[in-house]
Formats: structure tokens, sequence, C-alpha cells
């Protein structure tokens, strides 16, 4: 996974650039943790003491990040989200089905979990330096 820091000196705000397959986690560390360094630490000691084989979830603000034999999934939490309720007889003719699919591109991603270590672990020193 390649990626790249970044620090604005105008706005003294923190970014990191993710190929577009992997945006999605730049959202999530900022959205969910911001840039303060401490807040990464709970996270890093939980995803660095599971075993090969464990399973965990960690449910955010916005996303949900699984964790299953190594595999990270990144998921934010629209995509979960279900409709219970059928519109109305005359409106489900006027809308197609193309005009319901939910845009999942930026929504999920997956990854290693020892590149998703390597990037929190670099990421958290960038913020500190």
């Amino acid at each position: 996974m390649e990626y790249d820091f970044i620090y604005d000196r105008n706005t003294l705000q923190f970014s990191i650039r993710l190929a577009a397959e992997h945006e999605v986690l730049g959202r999530f560390l900022l959205d969910e943790f911001g840039q303060d360094t401490n807040a990464y630490v709970p996270l890093i000691t939980q995803l660095s003491a599971l075993q090969p084989q464990q399973s965990m979830q960690y449910q955010g603000k916005e996303f949900l990040l699984e964790v299953d034999n190594g595999e990270v999934t990144l998921s934010h939490n629209t995509l979960f989200y279900v409709v219970e309720q059928p519109l109305p007889e005359r409106q489900q003719h006027k809308l197609s089905d193309d005009d319901l699919q939910l845009d999942e591109q930026g929504m999920q991603t997956q990854c290693g979990l020892e590149d998703l270590l390597k990037l929190l672990r670099e990421w958290q020193q960038f913020l500190a330096a």
C-alpha cells in the first residue's frame, strides 16, 4: 500500500494521500481519530495484540473496521443501512433500480493487517514530529 503524509503549513492541517482504492482509510483515520497521536494508541494496541486466526471489530462514528484472519475490511456505516418501508406504488414506477443504488465507491476498502499497522504507526510518528 502506497501513501504520502502531508502537512499544510498554511492551514496547519495534516492529511494522507492514498491510492484511490484505499482513500477511505485516510478519511477513517482523520474522521475517527483526528490529529491527536494519543487517539491512535488504543486501536494500534488492539490490532497489534491480534493472533493470526483471531478476528475483531472496531465500530467508529462513521466506519466499521473488521479484521478476520489477518485481512482488514473498512466499511462506511451507510453501507449497512436498509430501507424497511417500500416506496408508495406510484413512486416505485418513477424510479429505476439504478436510481436506488448506493454509490459504494470510496465507502469500503480492504487491506492486510500488517499493512494497516504499518500505516497507523508511520502516521502516528508523522503527527508527533
